[in-house]
């Protein structure tokens, strides 16, 4: 009999039988090759991709369940990245973690954040020009964090939508949707795929900005976390 890798909905209904995480099943606590196993979710997304588009019918909640069993699977991955399995696990109950290394600062947090920034990208940026720093305090305001948070990734927010649930004043509102759209924050769409014709969304150019900002305000708020650091101690060779 040959080898075959089952599809995300077989490989949920062996999890399920055997008790078994579906990061043990993709043998992501081994250490193998790194390239395989991101093969392996990648195909697993690929199929559910084609399993949906096949029958014609979105599915939101299918599509948000196989969306959690691959955070889960990169989950095991990055959990394991701590080196010591008695922190790996005390750290895995906690739900949350940072880790600060050589590598990078990483931050994955069972509420929702999983951030990776490695420290090749700080060594390499530039300087942030005045029209950056204008669109970075305008998020971090009051009003612009209403703005963002009434907005929608997926799908157009109308302008008479976001004047309803955010209550800024119209011509402050006018400036903020101007300043995002141009700093490519936010887009305005007009598109008959949605019930909502035409609005406003969050960009998939700078978008991810702009919950950075707000996720990083949640993470100043929560001072209970648990840290995982790599320290090296090299000595020079005399």
């Amino acid at each position: 009999m040959g080898d075959c890798l089952p599809d995300c909905f077989n490989l949920k209904i062996i999890s399920d039988v055997y008790g078994l995480s579906a990061d043990v099943l993709l043998e992501t606590e081994h250490g193998g090759d790194v390239n395989a196993v991101s093969d392996k979710i990648e195909q697993i997304g690929t199929e559910f991709i084609w399993s949906k588009s096949s029958s014609g019918a979105y599915d939101g909640v299918q599509h948000r369940e196989l969306g959690e069993d691959l955070l889960q699977m990169w989950k095991g991955l990055y959990f394991a990245e701590v080196g010591d399995r008695k922190r790996q696990a005390e750290d895995k109950k906690h739900g949350n973690l940072r880790i600060c290394g050589p590598f990078g600062q990483k931050i994955w947090d069972d509420d929702g954040i999983v951030c990776i920034i490695k420290n090749d990208l700080i060594n390499n940026l530039g300087t942030f020009s005045e029209e950056n720093a204008e669109v970075m305090a305008a998020l971090c305001t009051e009003e612009g964090q209403k703005l963002i948070c009434a907005l929608k990734c997926h799908a157009p927010t109308p302008k008479k939508e976001l004047i309803e649930k955010t209550a800024i004043k119209l011509q402050r509102l006018n400036e903020l949707l101007l300043l995002f759209t141009e700093s490519k924050v936010i887009e305005y769409i007009s598109d008959k795929r949605f019930s909502n014709a035409s609005g406003y969304k969050i960009c998939g150019h700078c978008g991810i900005a702009a919950y950075m900002a707000l996720s990083a305000m949640y993470i100043l708020g929560k001072p209970k976390y648990t840290v995982s650091e790599y320290l090296f101690n090299c000595s020079d060779e005399k």
